[in-house]
């Protein structure tokens, strides 16, 4: 027998002996994804002219919210930095004032928001507003139109101050307010009336318009929209509904319980591009309550380019099993549990607090919302680090507001985390606002 010959068997146990199999090959490392993160802060102006607004900070949390890093805007309003976490913990503190108010703080934080997603905050700080860039008019708008016996609402996508009819083929709007960027256009707006004819039934006429005179004069306008007549749904509950053509609400209506069909301009030239919104609210009010008031309402919002599937909108007339009468939900530690209130993935919680500037001791507005899952821990369950003189766990809550959010179309939480951390909130043609429930409830201390 060969010597020099020895089979498989034994060269593979061989070989293994002595290190020489694949598995002792070492591992490639595996490199770390790294996730860009940014967010894009922005003042708009009356005529929609966004500029950068600076007077914000972000604070980036662990899971327990302590504050691991502070990130400050860029020129642009742009806050950006890297990380390897796909989700993160983040909290926005910035500058806020609305009409003659002080200055205040607005807070917001979001629990395991996608690193990836381009995130935005809409600033309000009306002080600080420029309307340089825009051009406005206020003036009277008087619609002619068809005859009317009466003449009993109006309605239009612009502020007026007052209406009246002229006589049965005239009405007058009063201090009519549109403006444009000064190197833009006039946007698109639409005027309505509506009444009764001679014969007692119910009528309406529009128009819609991009044209304005150059002064404070009189505009002109002849209404050229006839509605159809839409049958609605029964039994159906009070609702509103509306148009949303170019992100400006068009038509809106107040219908009845017992109203068997509609007015609605839907052969207009603008009618491919408008959806349907419409609204149904139940509201319940607890007969005991440790709170100075409680009320507690269900939702229903549907959007849709069809008249007729907006308008079967149901808001659910089964009282959301919050804890009535002692709405502990939220306990002091900054926990939180609203999940006996099933099927609503996503929890947008308010807090609007009764806070004092440090250094000059006076009253100024702070809010503080957070968006989280249906149970969880609070971000103000830490301090916020450079803030713990004006909010804290302790602070006095001067008002709570709870929305519970249910898309039609997902139940996993990063989808809500997601729209709600991005700037596709008014979006009509995304399927996730399409049909939205919610469940609110509204506590006064």
């Amino acid at each position: 027998m060969n010597k020099l010959l020895i089979s498989p068997l034994l060269l593979t146990l061989f070989l293994q002996a002595c290190g020489g199999s694949s598995s002792s090959t070492p591992q490639v490392p595996v490199e770390p994804v790294e996730y860009n993160f940014s967010l894009i802060s922005q003042l708009t102006n009356v005529c929609g002219v966004a500029s950068a607004f600076t007077d914000i900070e972000l604070l980036l949390q662990d899971d327990t919210w302590q504050t691991l890093e502070k990130h400050s805007p860029d020129e642009n309003g742009i806050i950006s930095f890297f990380t390897t976490n796909e989700f993160i913990n983040y909290t926005v503190v910035a500058k806020d004032q609305k009409g003659n108010a002080a200055e205040g703080l607005n807070v917001v934080s979001y629990y395991q928001a996608s690193s990836a997603t381009p995130s935005y905050y809409q600033a309000q700080f009306d002080e600080l507003v420029d309307n340089a860039s825009c051009e406005c008019i206020t003036q009277d708008v008087q619609v002619s139109h068809r005859t009317f016996a009466e003449q009993n609402s109006v309605t239009s996508s612009l502020n007026f101050t007052s209406w009246r009819a002229i006589d049965n083929k005239n009405t007058l709007f009063e201090g009519v307010k549109v403006c444009k960027s000064s190197a833009g256009t006039w946007p698109l707006n639409s005027f309505s009336v509506s009444g009764t004819d001679i014969n007692q039934k119910a009528i309406a006429v529009a128009k819609f318009t991009e044209d304005y005179n150059g002064n404070e004069g009189l505009l002109l306008l002849a209404a050229d929209e006839i509605p159809d007549t839409v049958d609605l749904p029964m039994p159906h509950q009070e609702l509103n509904t509306n148009q949303i053509i170019g992100g400006s609400k068009h038509f809106p209506a107040v219908v009845a319980e017992e109203s068997e069909s509609l007015l609605v301009f839907a052969t207009h030239s603008y009618i491919s591009e408008a959806f349907y919104q419409s609204q149904a609210s139940v509201t319940f009010v607890p007969s005991d309550s440790i709170f100075r008031s409680s009320v507690i309402n269900t939702h229903q919002k549907i959007i849709s380019t069809v008249a007729k599937d907006s308008f079967a909108v149901k808001a659910s007339d089964q009282q959301p099993a919050f804890n009535a009468p002692y709405f502990d939900e939220i306990k002091s530690d900054g926990s939180y549990d609203y999940s006996a209130v099933s099927g609503f993935p996503m929890a947008v919680i308010n807090f609007t607090y009764t806070a004092y500037d440090p250094i000059t001791k006076l009253l100024m507005p702070a809010q503080w919302t957070f968006y989280g899952p249906e149970k969880g821990v609070l971000a103000i369950s830490e301090p916020l680090p450079g803030y713990e003189d004006i909010i804290t766990i302790d602070s006095h809550i001067e008002k709570t507001n709870v929305r519970l959010i249910k898309s039609a179309i997902t139940n996993n939480y990063r989808d809500y985390i997601k729209h709600f951390q991005g700037q596709d909130t008014l979006d009509m043609t995304n399927d996730f606002v399409k049909s939205i429930k919610e469940a609110e409830l509204n506590l006064k201390f």
